[in-house]
């Protein structure tokens, strides 16, 4: 098979086994990072920018949680997004749509290895991708969290991987970013190298291990200071390359797939008639030219309801044939066992919406609320009723056997009672 394995970044794997794969977690994110934030899930791409854009198709595997996955994605662009920004680069990646697709392979390794060059280029130009981005659950028999080939990258989603910037560092891969000169085996370039300042590495750094969040989040600049150190060299310039690279972003190989014309616009509504208590009926509607095939996903997203407890996640991509112009998903809101329920009744709220249209734009959102049933509810309480508490039997005086003691002197009064009941009658 004609492929080399350009670049690769290696997971410390001090940790303990890894036993059923932990999602990706990013508790430890500083304040001052990019994060997630529910008011702003589709702009990865600010209104109005017109600058060079980074398409990006990600292919995951089925067994990761949409949801999950999804924030992921959104937390990784926003911080490659904001490296830019820091790097004063008009430059932006944008996710166009997220595929569950079972590749070969257990490992970022075996998967690289089980398909060429060619394989995803039809998929990508449907989606008007430049980029091609893999993520995997893996076994870690290959001790590596990601690496990049040509204009894919494949990369692991779970605990051991849980890198900030795994997904920038990819990307920068492909935009021909480099390691440290002492991590790099093929010197094509004297200026394209990574650098640690403050102490800290920046993003293309070959040394970033497992759960690190304490780095620099741009790449290598000398015009950029921490602590008053410059973040690069003459050698060490990451910036200068990944500028020259969108300079010439027309003639790049990995770029020559270019984006979509949107040819309409997608309105989603509740169908009321269809809809019951724990089952929510979407319509997808679009409009403009009906002539073409095009498609978008429909997610759903907590705000403060609970997935899996409160609903059913949803991240349902929905297909238009020529000349369709509606189509309905369908909403699961749970009604949980009481060991599994949220024993309050409370009202806690949940979103719909639209992404990563094939042609088409996104549409406006839906809220719903949802509320713990009543018979519910009254099951939690029930199980949460303390145990009765036993009456202590009233300590005669005598030592040893008090209460039997007191019990026997209740039963000879009652019977004293009844005695003198009888004669009066």
């Amino acid at each position: 098979m004609n492929k080399i394995l350009i670049v690769s970044l290696s997971a410390l794997l001090s940790a303990p086994t890894f036993a059923g794969m932990q999602p990706f977690s990013a508790n430890n994110l500083p304040e001052n990072w990019p994060n997630y934030e529910i008011q702003n899930y589709n702009a990865q791409v600010e209104n109005g920018y017109d600058g060079p854009l980074s398409n990006i198709l990600v292919i995951y595997d089925p067994s990761i949680k949409p949801e999950q996955l999804n924030r992921y994605l959104m937390q990784q662009t926003a911080i490659a997004n904001k490296a830019h920004d820091i790097n004063n680069i008009e430059y932006r990646r944008n996710i166009v749509a997220a595929i569950p697709m079972k590749l070969e392979g257990d490992n970022v390794a075996e998967v690289a290895d089980s398909f060429s060059f060619g394989d995803f280029d039809e998929i990508r130009r449907k989606y008007g991708a430049s980029v091609v981005s893999l993520v995997i659950n893996s076994n870690l028999a290959d001790r590596q969290c990601g690496v990049q080939t040509s204009y894919h990258t494949v990369s692991v989603f779970n605990e051991a991987c849980s890198l900030p910037t795994l997904l920038a560092h990819e990307w920068g891969h492909v935009d021909r970013l480099g390691h440290e000169y002492e991590h790099t085996q093929s010197h094509f370039e004297d200026d394209n190298y990574a650098w640690r300042c403050s102490g800290k590495p920046t993003i293309m750094s070959a040394d970033l291990n497992y759960n690190q969040f304490d780095l620099n989040e741009f790449y290598s600049d000398p015009n950029v200071t921490r602590g008053g150190e410059a973040c690069g060299t003459v050698t060490a310039n990451n910036a200068k390359v990944l500028l020259e690279t969108i300079s010439q972003v027309r003639t790049a190989d990995w770029a020559q797939v270019p984006p979509l014309a949107k040819i309409g616009n997608v309105t989603i509504a509740l169908d009321e008639n269809q809809s019951s208590e724990f089952e929510k009926v979407i319509t997808v509607t679009r409009d403009g030219d009906l002539s073409q095939a095009a498609s978008i996903e429909v997610y759903s997203d907590a705000v403060t309801a609970v997935p899996a407890t409160d609903y059913q996640e949803l991240a349902k991509r929905v297909e238009f044939a020529p000349n369709e112009t509606t189509k309905t998903v369908s909403l699961q809101l749970v009604n949980p066992a009481p060991t599994d329920a949220i024993c309050d009744d409370g009202e806690r709220t949940l979103k719909l919406g639209t992404r990563w249209g094939e042609k088409l734009g996104s549409s406006n959102q839906l809220d719903f609320t949802v509320k713990t049933p009543e018979d519910t509810l009254a099951s939690c309480a029930k199980d949460k009723e303390p145990e009765p508490t036993p009456t202590p039997a009233p300590d005669n005086g005598n030592d040893g056997g008090g209460g039997g003691g007191g019990s026997t002197g209740l039963l000879s009064l009652f019977g004293l009672a009844l005695l003198l009941f009888r004669r009066r009658n």
